[in-house]
């Protein structure tokens, strides 16, 4: 039995409903996903009823993109109580901050001569959830580049003439959230921080996993996080940061195979899963 504990749907940046994540992780051979969607629990649900009707175990997530001391940290949260009023009115809020940033973009855009509206990328995700991924493939569609590398190069990345800087927790306050929700907090794929020097902090401040395998880590990365876990007493999940092949530019579903052994620890660290096992 194996698993892939890092996927992204529709209600993010990741081209397939969350039930079709569910079903291809099947095809796949999966036992066992976690849906980790960027700051929103919205295709939660629909992930569990999938989980039913295709008979593999599906863990609710959520992946929070927060910032720290110049660098992006990702912080997974898994166990994640989707029914929960505060953490929902707290994605929420993001949300909106997330929106607002998204138009702020197109008005760039507009400005730098781009024939771009809100509904061209509409086309491509709903008005919940706005990011720059969605912008890039309206940017595609309308002929302005060729790729989403591309775009994020010429338009709208860090330093391109429509970037616009975002709201962002930080990984401490994820944490927090994560914690105060009754989840599991887990460092997601180390290997692309700038500086991972703050494992020692996010500990600290109740990390509880680091994601050691990953679809971008090196086997070098595994044995240098399989040896942070040892010594900061993590435990260690994995996955591919599945999007769709079209995000992804090739199929991710099935690269990282975690051993179900590891889904037994992360259980015995769940608040949710210990209440609801009772």
């Amino acid at each position: 039995m194996f698993a892939d504990l890092h996927m992204h749907s529709k209600a993010s940046d990741g081209t397939n409903s969350p039930s079709e994540v569910v079903r291809l992780a099947k095809e796949h051979g999966l036992s066992c996903i976690s849906l980790t969607d960027h700051d929103t629990i919205d295709g939660v649900e629909e992930a569990m009823e999938a989980s039913a009707k295709y008979e593999i175990e599906v863990i609710p997530g959520i992946e929070f993109n927060c910032y720290y001391q110049n660098q992006e940290v990702h912080i997974l949260g898994y166990f994640i109580n989707y029914k929960d009023k505060k953490f929902f009115e707290k994605l929420e809020e993001m949300k909106k901050l997330r929106n607002d940033r998204a138009k702020a973009i197109l008005k760039k855009l507009n400005e730098l001569g781009v024939d771009i509206s809100i509904e061209d990328v509409l086309e491509f995700t709903n008005e919940k959830f706005i990011g720059r991924p969605h912008i890039a493939r309206a940017l595609i569609k309308k002929n302005y580049v060729e790729s989403v590398k591309e775009a994020f190069e010429k338009y709208i990345g860090v330093g391109a003439p429509a970037y616009v800087e975002r709201y962002r927790i930080t990984p401490f306050e994820a944490i927090k959230l994560i914690l105060g929700n009754g989840g599991v907090p887990v460092l997601a794929h180390p290997g692309l921080l700038q500086d991972d020097s703050i494992i020692e902090e996010l500990t600290i401040e109740g990390l509880i996993g680091i994601e050691v395998y990953h679809s971008k880590h090196t086997t070098e990365d595994v044995k240098k996080y399989l040896n942070k876990a040892k010594k900061y007493k993590l435990i260690i999940t994995g996955g591919s940061d599945f999007h769709g092949k079209e995000v992804d530019g090739r199929d991710l579903l099935g690269t990282i195979k975690l051993d179900y052994e590891y889904i037994e620890i992360l259980k015995s660290k769940a608040k949710n899963f210990v209440e609801i096992s009772k």
